[in-house]
């Protein structure tokens, strides 16, 4: 457990008079004695609370603003934060503890920077020592340069374990400028830290590397670690802007859509270098360097200036292309090696988080071979148990993570050996489907269960037109490769069928009744009538989709799948309502076409059973699957294979930069100032509850 505000006091005090030199209009050389003491605190300062050390630090960050025009002192700083680091070696035997003070010293400021000026104010502020202004983009590229060799050329040991996790947290903070503006995208200087990091393409494939690695590797940290945990029941700024991230903001967007994100803050990290990794990849990967551009053919965001998105992109399989154990060999190549085998567990094992699903979407959408590689693994369940959980579990999920799980479903979908390999595996029991038992039931047939039951929890509470599609599309790139649909998928699609109908048949008497209430009165609210109007179109367009579905099932996979046509047999009247409808006659003609085979085969059956009597589910199911392996597809007319495909919008970071920074307030530790905060709107009263929570 962290140590109280009062010892914050008892290590940031005696420092009062350095602070106010160094914040002071007076210039300090750079290799004065001042500046070692300065950055040399009695305890560690991770060990303090956060917000009591910024409430102290934040007087001496304005005054250093005010006057730093005169001293230059702020890069004088990045000057000695560079040596500290230069200067910790990586196979030391103790505490770096002035490399971790100078590093979270440093983070205060430049947060407060952040929170309090432009971009351009900010870079106004690098200068090196002498003032010149040619040191400036100097001072800043060494100094990313130094943070980033921190992190890539040594592995984190019990010692350095705190500097590597405090140098990620500087990394997060200098890209937070995000956060206080009001665009994911925004012009040349908005962001400067993070435009530094972009010119740094030669070292970004090594930094993604090591993300992942650490990622992967989960690394628990050494026990006893000075940082401070807040206590549980204590939940502070931090959570508060987790909560005002879940009030942030509805894009129009289509794929992903208009998404409501609700990350849960976490309590004290098992594996915080991970955590802060995943994090700060994320952000990375998802920024738009903003270079106007535009967009690349076929409509997609042009992201050829982000090198850490172009290094996620292209990681290969290290394994797979034999390449050496030699970390180091890989320094030099804009191609980097991963594991794909253990981030593939990796992720498995993490998918209940948000990061990792972001992740996860981000590895499958943007990198073909990690997403081949997805599709060959035999142990499909791995990845897709935990995925299935999480959507049965819909009400306790983020509506951003239910999108994006839907969007990896949809992705995965549009091959044709997913949607056949997960028809042959079987699973032995589902433990966490509460509604009934489901033993030895195929992959593929619970997948048709869930998205099934995530449409009827869509359609009964959020109601949401695009969920319904991206669970539609699944359903239509799956139905062609069906096997063995077991008894239980194959009745929850045909009540597919029943509810969409229902819901079609209210909408349709309502539309009419507006109509003739119109034509009644002389003048009716067109608005009103349009929006009925829309979402009926809306809804035969989902019918429609549903009988294509059922159409492929029949048309390709029929003799596969007798449960499918046992299911239609015992509520073929669902259809009778539908036969003229000028968008369904076809479809249904050829279900007709299936019934009555089957129902002429039923009733041979019949006549010729000696003992008649009731037919029990036993005795038509055989009849079924008798005659199925006799059909021949008579009568059906064939119409073109229903395939959808996910394209992300010509502009995804409007929707992925808020989305990423919601997950950064949420999990990263950091006291976040809510009234900074220009990328999502805090929800009401929100302020006044957080300076509150951070007085007392």
């Amino acid at each position: 457990m962290g140590v109280t505000s009062s010892s914050s006091n008892v290590v940031l005090g005696p420092h009062q008079a350095l602070l106010k030199r160094f914040s002071g209009p007076t210039p300090v050389e750079c290799h004065d004695p001042f500046w070692h003491e300065l950055l040399s605190f009695s305890e560690p300062l991770p060990k303090l609370r956060p917000a009591d050390v910024e409430e102290i630090l934040h007087p001496t960050c304005g005054e250093l603003v005010a006057n730093n025009e005169k001293t230059w002192h702020f890069g004088t700083l990045l000057v000695h934060l560079v040596e500290s680091l230069k200067n910790s070696p990586a196979d030391i035997q103790e505490l770096p503890v002035k490399a971790i003070n100078t590093v979270y010293f440093t983070r205060v400021f430049i947060k407060y920077f952040t929170e309090h000026a432009t971009g351009d104010q900010i870079l106004r502020m690098i200068r090196d020592v002498s003032g010149a202004a040619q040191g400036e983009s100097n001072v800043l590229k060494r100094t990313i340069q130094a943070i980033f060799e921190c992190l890539t050329k040594s592995t984190p040991t019990a010692y350095t374990f705190l500097l590597h996790l405090e140098v990620l947290s500087l990394l997060t903070v200098m890209a937070s400028t995000q956060l206080t503006s009001s665009a994911g995208t925004a012009g040349p200087g908005a962001h400067p830290f993070l435009a530094a990091m972009i010119k740094e393409s030669s070292l970004a494939p090594v930094l993604v590397r090591t993300l992942l690695k650490h990622y992967i590797n989960r690394q628990a940290p050494p026990p006893r670690m000075p940082v401070y945990v807040p206590l549980n029941d204590q939940p502070g700024v931090l959570t508060k802007v987790g909560n005002a991230a879940a009030a942030m903001f509805y894009l129009p967007f289509s794929l992903p859509y208009k998404l409501l994100a609700k990350p849960q803050p976490s309590a004290a990290s098992p594996a915080p270098l991970a955590d802060s990794s995943v994090l700060l990849l994320l952000v990375l990967v998802h920024h738009d360097p903003g270079t106007g551009q535009g967009t690349a053919p076929g409509g997609t965001a042009s992201h050829a200036d982000n090198p850490f998105r172009i290094a996620l992109n292209t990681c290969v399989d290290k394994y797979y292309d034999e390449h050496p154990d030699d970390e180091n060999s890989e320094d030099t190549s804009d191609t980097i090696f991963v594991p794909y085998a253990d981030l593939f567990n990796t992720i498995g094992l993490c998918l209940v988080d948000d990061r990792s699903t972001l992740l996860l979407y981000s590895l499958i959408h943007g990198n073909q071979g990690f997403l081949e590689y997805v599709l060959v693994r035999t142990d499909l369940d791995t990845l897709l148990m935990p995925l299935l959980e999480m959507l049965y579990n819909a009400p306790s999920r983020t509506a951003n993570q239910i999108y994006m799980l839907l969007i990896i479903l949809l992705i995965l979908s549009q091959d044709a050996s997913f949607n056949a390999n997960i028809h042959k595996l079987t699973l032995h029991t589902v433990p966490w489907y509460k509604e009934r038992l489901l033993p030895k039931i195929s992959l593929g047939s619970l997948l048709v269960v869930i998205l099934i039951r995530t449409i009827k929890y869509n359609l009964s509470k959020l109601r949401d037109v695009y969920l319904h599609t991206n669970c539609l599309a699944a359903l239509a790139n799956m139905a062609p490769h069906v096997q063995n649909l077991n008894s239980y998928a194959s009745q929850r699609l045909v009540s597919l069928f029943d509810m969409l109908a229902r819901k079609y048949i209210k909408l349709s008497k309502r539309s009419q009744s507006s109509l003739q209430d119109a034509g009644g009165e002389g003048k009716g609210d067109s608005e009103g009538e349009d929006e009925e109007v829309t979402e009926l179109n809306i809804y035969t367009d989902f019918l429609r989709i549903v009988l294509e579905i059922i159409n492929a099932i029949l048309t390709y996979a029929l003799p596969r799948n007798p449960e499918v046509v046992y299911a239609l047999l015992h509520r073929q009247e669902l259809f009778a309502p539908f036969k003229e409808h000028p968008r369904f006659v076809e479809l249904l003609e050829n279900i007709q076409a299936v019934l009555d085979y089957f129902n002429s085969r039923m009733d041979q059956a019949g006549s010729s059973h000696a003992e008649g009597g009731e037919w029990s589910v036993e005795r038509v199911l055989s009849v079924v699957t008798h005659n199925a392996r006799a059909w021949r597809g008579e009568n059906i007319k064939l119409f073109t294979e229903l395939r959808f495909t996910y394209e992300e919008e010509a502009h995804p970071e409007e929707f992925f930069v808020p989305y990423v920074w919601s997950l950064v307030c949420a999990h990263s530790g950091i006291p976040w100032d809510p009234q900074a905060i220009a990328l999502f709107a805090p929800m009401s009263g929100f302020d006044q509850a957080g300076q509150q929570q951070g007085e007392g």
